[in-house]
């Protein structure tokens, strides 16, 4: 025999949704649990539930996340294409100048149509972190943490090196030879050092190398803006799914979540216009209702003909049951309290 559970996803389910949990888990319907079922839809009930939804959908507090979300998300996107735009119009420039440092006029105009590649660039990985799902998300920002933190030690140590005097000492090691290979292989990269020096042997093989390690860089850089742009790009979308509901084309995980809560709002305003009009055939159309989701979850579980006859007869036979006791107009005392029923466990000290 099946147990009834009290967990954190039963009771974030809807009425109708926990009636098909319980079939799908082969819970025995007793008739007191169709009548606390049954309580959950009193007038007081339902318009405490249909406060907290509209809250959840329309309220204030949504309306400004979901608005600031998709402000705050378009921002950084145009920000992220600005900044992505910029780097990529230099490293063209300087890529197709001649040795005055201009641009070919037959050229000019292929610099800017470069640059808007990094529109393409972040909108593609947008779809991707739309479709990984959200474990995919959640891996894919931590690698850009890594990238980032990586990139910001480079800039810091390189800043240090920079900044520190000729002959100082870190740690007891002499710095000044390897912040003067640093800067000798930067002014081969093309930024010019604070300070001239002989170029080392090391630095000598790193130079074969250096278009490698500056189109890497650059690479770099562009992947983290672009990316940092796609997911400012997402978020915006989930909050003006979150305004505008979703299309009917959109099957995502939040937009169908949250399709599912606008359709739970919308179901308790038209319970509580049915229990006000008609309370008796508001009671049996609700009995109707968890039978009808009750029987849904015992066919979902795939239990043998025997079993799944047992179980929505003893489901049909309390739904009668309550359907002669109960009544919306009675007293509090119709809706039964099932923690009476549960074992207690005494705390340990």
């Amino acid at each position: 025999m099946a147990k009834l559970g009290t967990s954190k996803h039963d009771l974030n389910q809807s009425p109708t949704g926990r009636a098909y949990n319980w079939g799908h888990k082969g819970v025995e319907v007793t008739t007191t649990l169709v009548r606390t079922w049954l309580g959950a839809h009193t007038k007081n009930g339902l318009q405490l539930r249909y406060e907290n939804l509209k809250r959840r959908v329309s309220g204030s507090g949504a309306t400004l996340h979901h608005g600031l979300g998709v402000l705050l998300g378009l921002g950084v996107f145009l920000t992220a294409l600005f900044v992505d735009y910029n780097i990529i119009h230099e490293f063209w420039t300087r890529a197709l100048s001649n040795e005055f440092g201009e641009v070919p006029p037959a050229m000019a105009n292929t610099v800017a149509a470069k640059s808007l590649q990094v529109m393409f660039a972040t909108l593609a990985i947008h779809y991707l972190i739309t479709n990984i799902g959200h474990g995919g998300r959640i891996v894919y920002s931590l690698f850009i943490f890594a990238v980032t933190a990586f990139m910001i030690m480079g800039i810091g140590l390189l800043w240090a090196n920079n900044s520190l005097p000729e002959g100082a000492k870190v740690f007891g090691f002499d710095v000044n030879s390897s912040a003067q290979s640093v800067d000798n292989f930067l002014k081969g990269l093309g930024v010019k050092p604070p300070r001239a020096a002989s170029l080392p042997a090391e630095v000598k093989i790193l130079k074969k190398y250096e278009v490698f390690v500056w189109l890497f860089s650059l690479g770099a850089i562009f992947l983290v803006v672009a990316s940092i742009g796609a997911m400012a790009l997402h978020s915006a979308m989930r909050g003006f799914t979150g305004i505008t509901g979703g299309a009917l084309y959109d099957n995502h995980s939040e937009a169908v979540r949250g399709n599912r809560v606008r359709d739970d709002l919308r179901q308790a305003q038209l319970d509580l216009k049915h229990l006000e009009a008609d309370a008796e055939g508001f009671k049996e159309a609700k009995l109707a209702e968890f039978i009808t989701h009750y029987t849904e979850g015992v066919v979902a579980g795939r239990y043998g003909s025997s079993r799944r006859g047992y179980l929505l007869r003893k489901a049909n036979a309390a739904a009668d049951e309550v359907s002669v006791s109960f009544s919306f107009g009675g007293s509090s005392d119709n809706v039964e309290d099932l923690s009476a029923h549960r074992p207690r466990k005494v705390a340990s000290a």
